[in-house]
């Protein structure tokens, strides 16, 4: 037989391997049954390139597969497999998926350092074969289901953390000698992602994984954090906030019998911090452990690096969370880390503030700037007063020089002033739920005077008109028990003309509501909320709007609509996020309680 009809021959069975991550093994054990003593690897390899004999390759390679032998014997193939790694080109392509893919991790420690060496030398060697190493490594990070165990609740054990650590001391010395390699190790990382209703041990771990080589790469925390960030967005808008509540607070939750209740009453302190709705409880857990990741770095003594995790972070929030419609906590993470420091709060308001005053940026995206604004310095104890009022004057010098730009003869349609509404919405906003700071001494007083609320609550634009009405009778009643400005006539004007609109057409046109966004709303999450409870701040009314409530007309009416109340606080808990229609219910609130102040998103005291 001539060389060229041997290698002819040699070719068409052994099957190049290809340049993708793609699996060619082929999962059937060869009938053929042979002791590996009798099987040297390099001789099979130069037995099959000299002579194009097979059998004892698929020997080796069934072999390989079935993975029945000790530690010994795993040690003696891996150490001939580096003696002729030259030997291993695209023609043995399925024999080093079969190498690569045996359960290491289990073995003892010298065959553990055997199979690094002998991937090592692999990579080194033929770089095809990078992918499918790394595709390999990259599954070793995503736990099994006897798993579970040590990662309770989200958060790994010592051992877990341990049996991670080969593949981690793997790919930094793949690092040391391939430095592009990491390129190829983000791909794959993105791409064998854990899905999101994968239990919460499995996407935990895999986020463990990813925080941990944040250590050793520092060059790449950014596209670490993103990948892991795109993850949360999408936990996050498929566990909302009604869904979490339905499943924490059942309707049936008053019919548990007496000995149930006992039951639940002895029930184990950890088990209660267990979110019932499981999409929940693994985003609690990833918060949990993201707060920790950015505690670690944001707290550091070196303030460099806790710069740039702000920085980091920042860029994070305005690529993706900024843009994500109907998120729920991932922002917290955010206001998290704005509690650190105060400069960091500064900045970060400062930074949404120049997307509000930029007319190149979109108008959804000016708004969801303004929401976050107007949230953060309501919820944030860390925000100084000094912040709070000088983001005010801004908001208020922005907001009178429109309406002395903007002609009265022009039409007065939301979707014409969206950006204004919604800044002029979150000036009423933080002045109501800042209150009891705001108006505590008299000095804070002038302050308020001098931002003119009147005239802006009094121009042709009428923002009060598109507000929200529990935002819209939360400042109302602060105005009207400080003396800044009387809105009550404007909002008994709004209301008829709304209600004769109802009457008019049947429903009120979807113009008459601004989309209305909280990001920073009560966080729901049981174990991650240790972290942000101390520095979030609940709704408490000044003494003179309490006084004021009970010494007014309203206030003497107010038990003749207290289960009314009740109704409206459920239309806020759903008018929170953006809605095109606010409804006959919302109509009816308003008629009721346009002199009922107080009652706000948050507004509970």
């Amino acid at each position: 037989m001539s060389v060229s009809g041997a290698k002819r021959r040699l070719s068409s069975i052994l099957k190049p391997y290809p340049n993708g991550d793609g699996s060619k093994l082929n999962t059937s054990a060869s009938q053929n049954k042979v002791r590996f003593e009798d099987l040297s690897v390099e001789a099979v390899l130069q037995d099959a390139l000299d002579t194009n004999r097979l059998q004892r390759f698929e020997q080796l390679l069934a072999t390989v597969k079935e993975e029945q032998f000790d530690d010994g014997k795993f040690q003696q193939i891996f150490v001939e497999s580096k003696r002729c790694v030259h030997l291993l080109n695209a023609n043995f392509g399925m024999l080093v998926e079969a190498l690569v893919s045996v359960n290491w991790l289990t073995r003892n420690e010298l065959a553990r350092e055997i199979y690094k060496e002998f991937v090592i030398e692999l990579l080194v060697a033929h770089s095809n074969y990078t992918s499918l190493v790394v595709s390999k490594l990259v599954q070793g990070f995503i736990p099994k289901d006897e798993d579970r165990s040590g990662l309770e609740y989200g958060s790994p054990t010592e051992v877990t953390v341990r049996f991670f650590e080969p593949i981690h001391d793997l790919i930094v010395r793949l690092k040391n000698v391939i430095p592009m390699i990491f390129d190829v190790i983000l791909v794959h990382l993105r791409k064998q992602y854990p899905y999101f209703k994968k239990p919460t041990h499995v996407v935990c771990g895999y986020l463990h994984n990813m925080l941990f080589m944040t250590d050793y790469s520092p060059m790449f925390v950014e596209e670490l954090l993103e990948i892991i960030f795109n993850r949360f967005l999408v936990i996050d808008v498929n566990a909302p906030r009604n869904e979490i509540e339905e499943a924490e607070f059942p309707e049936d939750d008053e019919q548990v019998f007496s000995m149930e209740e006992d039951l639940v009453a002895g029930q184990d302190a950890e088990e209660e911090m267990v979110m019932k709705l499981p999409l929940a409880e693994t985003l609690d857990c990833c918060m949990e452990r993201m707060m920790g990741f950015i505690e670690q770095r944001a707290s550091s003594d070196n303030n460099s690096e806790a710069d740039q995790m702000f920085r980091i972070l920042l860029r994070l929030f305005d690529n993706h969370i900024l843009p994500t419609h109907n998120t729920h906590h991932v922002q917290f993470l955010i206001f998290y880390v704005c509690s650190f420091k105060q400069s960091y709060v500064e900045y970060f308001i400062t930074y949404l503030w120049k997307h509000v005053c930029n007319p190149n940026v979109s108008t959804p995206m000016r708004q969801a700037s303004v929401g976050y604004i107007a949230s953060m310095l309501a919820r944030a104890k860390f925000v100084s007063l000094s912040l709070l009022k000088s983001t005010l004057h801004e908001f208020s010098n922005w907001v009178h020089h429109y309406i002395q730009q903007i002609d009265s003869m022009l039409s007065s349609a939301l979707k014409a002033h969206m950006v204004f509404y919604s800044v002029c919405q979150a000036i009423f906003y933080v002045i109501a739920f800042r209150s009891r700071q705001l108006t505590v001494s008299s000095k804070n007083l002038t302050f308020l005077q001098s931002l003119q609320l009147s005239s802006i609550v009094t121009c042709h634009l009428n923002p009060l008109r598109v507000c929200l009405p529990a935002v819209a009778t939360a400042f109302a009643g602060v105005t009207r028990a400080h003396q800044l400005a009387y809105c009550h006539t404007i909002l008994e004007r709004n209301a008829r003309r709304k209600l004769a609109t109802v009457y008019k057409n049947d429903s009120q046109t979807p113009e008459e509501c601004l989309d209305t966004f909280f990001p920073f709303d009560p966080y729901m999450l049981k174990k991650s909320s240790k972290r942000i409870d101390p520095i979030y701040l609940q709704y408490q009314a000044s003494d003179a709007e309490e006084t004021h409530a009970i010494q007014s007309p309203e206030g003497r009416s107010r038990k003749r609509y207290e289960s009314m109340a009740e109704d409206v606080d459920d239309f806020l808990q759903e008018s929170k996020r953006p809605r095109n229609d606010c409804g006959a219910a919302s109509e009816l609130g308003e008629m009721h309680f346009t002199y009922s102040y107080g009652v706000s998103p948050g507004f509970h005291s």
